[in-house]
């Protein structure tokens, strides 16, 4: 099955909509929402009745935590965020908003990736929150540490079998790494692979 992972829109319903069209061109068999619908742009409203009505699996970010108690939000849409539930598990593959540890530290660098890596059982963790596209291993060269792989973009990377890895897919409100582009990955349970993507779309800016 290939799964498209998205996360952190923060009411950019424009740059969903961008990616959404790019996730059916890759013919992806689903989508799965890591989090943080709301709290930023200026459509949230709009970003939430659209991965309803799509049917998006989505697990609650922090910002989703923010918005049940905002006013402002239509009361079906602070139910919605409500109930969404802080992770999807399926096998030994996890997904999540900020990390699988009991202690939800952002997966920032290889060291926290170290962290999750000795405290947990996963073998593929899918993360988003920190906003930057990353693949870290857990078969490294350095004591307390992970071992960052190199993304290209509409290449695929191929896991290796024997490794354990955490995937951040990137977001599709704000960029945190200096390149402002919409990003998301493809996850491809039966090949074991992955694609990121970086549709042309609309970004918000902080």
């Amino acid at each position: 099955m290939k799964t498209a992972l998205i996360s952190d829109i923060h009411g950019n319903y424009d740059g969903l909509k961008a990616v959404l069209a790019d996730i059916a061109e890759q013919h992806c068999d689903r989508v799965i929402c890591l989090g943080d619908l709301v709290d930023g742009g200026l459509q949230s409203v709009e970003v939430v009745r659209e991965l309803q009505a799509s049917k998006v699996l989505t697990v609650r970010g922090n910002h989703d935590e923010y918005g049940v108690w905002d006013d402002t939000l239509p009361a079906d849409v602070r139910d919605f965020l409500r109930s969404l539930p802080e992770e999807i598990i399926e096998g030994d593959v996890f997904y999540t908003h900020t990390s699988p540890r009991k202690k939800k530290a952002k997966i920032r660098d290889e060291i926290e990736a170290w962290n999750v890596f000795e405290e947990t059982d996963w073998r593929r963790v899918f993360v988003g929150d920190v906003h930057i596209p990353m693949i870290l291993g857990q078969q490294s060269d350095r004591q307390v540490s992970a071992t960052q792989h190199t993304i290209t973009y509409d290449e695929i990377f191929a896991f290796d079998a024997s490794d354990r890895y955490i995937v951040c897919v990137g977001a599709v409100g704000y960029s945190r790494d200096g390149w402002r582009q919409l990003r998301y990955a493809i996850y491809d349970d039966v090949e074991d692979t992955l694609l990121f993507r970086a549709p042309p779309g609309p970004i918000l800016v902080f």
